[in-house]
């Protein structure tokens, strides 16, 4: 596989089928730390981005995705991102799944709880997110796949298409320790802040949380 090879687009009605068992994994990768101490380790996490998969409008949806496909068919990886705002309208969304999910015995009321109350702390490591921004809220590539261009690839896109709409900067979050703060320096990405929670450091291994940008 090569960047020559690979498309990137919007996943089409047979992708977003095809692709939704992958695409937990992909997500949980970002910040395996973060997801892992919101979501623990007992597919929760998966669950509810799969449900937002197929949902319009929520953090985790297929409509807000850009999927870099290779020669195959393959999915290599996802780049996920919106308009700053639609963040916290997104969130919101993202809950509003969650009778579904009781009803269908997906999760319990005691899991999305305790979810509730972790997510709250963790975040607070996010910086705003500002209405004028693109918020890129994941970029991801299967170990396999990564150094042949395809991150590289899916980064150029998103920038391209929030300059073209407008938008002053692109913005994300990414923990300090994480390999791809260097990816994105390289990519012409600063760090505009860096956020440490005491507790979430102390009793759970958290590094500091960048907030990273480039102006576009």
């Amino acid at each position: 596989m090569s960047a020559d090879t690979m498309q990137l687009g919007a996943p089409d009605a047979l992708q977003i089928g095809r692709f939704a068992p992958l695409i937990p994994g992909l997500i949980r990768a970002t910040g395996p730390v973060s997801y892992g101490y919101q979501f623990g380790t007992d597919d929760l996490l998966e669950r509810l981005v799969t449900a937002s998969w197929t949902a319009p409008d929520t953090l985790f949806c297929a409509a807000c995705t850009t999927a870099a496909v290779g020669a195959e068919g393959e999915l290599l990886g996802i780049e996920l991102g919106f308009e700053g705002p639609k963040f916290y309208a997104f969130k919101t969304n993202l809950a509003a799944l969650a009778p579904g999910l009781i009803e269908r015995g997906a999760v319990t009321h005691d899991q999305l709880v305790g979810l509730t109350q972790r997510a709250a702390k963790a975040s607070y490591l996010n910086a705003h997110v500002p209405e004028d921004v693109y918020y890129l809220h994941a970029l991801s590539t299967f170990p396999q796949h990564r150094g042949k261009g395809v991150g590289k690839a899916l980064l150029a896109a998103a920038i391209a298409r929030a300059k073209k709409a407008g938008y002053r900067e692109l913005q994300l979050d990414v923990l300090a320790d994480n390999p791809a703060v260097g990816f994105y320096q390289a990519n012409g990405l600063s760090i505009l802040a860096e956020i440490r929670s005491p507790e979430l450091t102390r009793d759970h291994g958290f590094p500091a949380e960048y907030r990273m940008a480039v102006t576009l």
